[in-house]
């Protein structure tokens, strides 16, 4: 009686123990992601203020309907549509391997 005692208690201990270690193994994986995300959406966000600031440097956007600038790990775009009174861009920074996206419109 006492070892099947001392045996379901270790396994009562070992089981509790598995189960916290997981939840923490998870908590930690997911404050990686986190962290990633956020390094990630800062990098594009400023991708986005570099694409602005290139754009109004440009003196003259009527040849152009779309700039693309070429970046290992985002997709960088702006998109000109032009009306009647004025010039619509859109710009779109995009990584390539994770889910996120910066967009801003701009009007001249």
């Amino acid at each position: 009686m006492k070892k099947a005692f001392s045996l379901l208690f270790t396994i009562l201990i070992v089981t509790i123990l598995s189960l916290v270690s997981i939840n923490i193994f998870q908590s930690r994986a997911i404050n990686n992601q986190n962290t990633i995300n956020q390094y990630l959406y800062i990098q594009a966000n400023n991708h986005l203020d570099f694409l602005q600031e290139y754009i109004n440097s440009l003196k003259n956007l009527k040849n152009s309907d779309e700039i693309k600038i070429d970046s290992n790990r985002f997709d960088i775009i702006a998109k000109v549509k032009k009306d009647e009174k004025s010039t619509k861009i859109f710009m779109s920074v995009k990584a390539k391997d994770y889910d996120i996206r910066v967009q801003r419109t701009l009007i001249k």
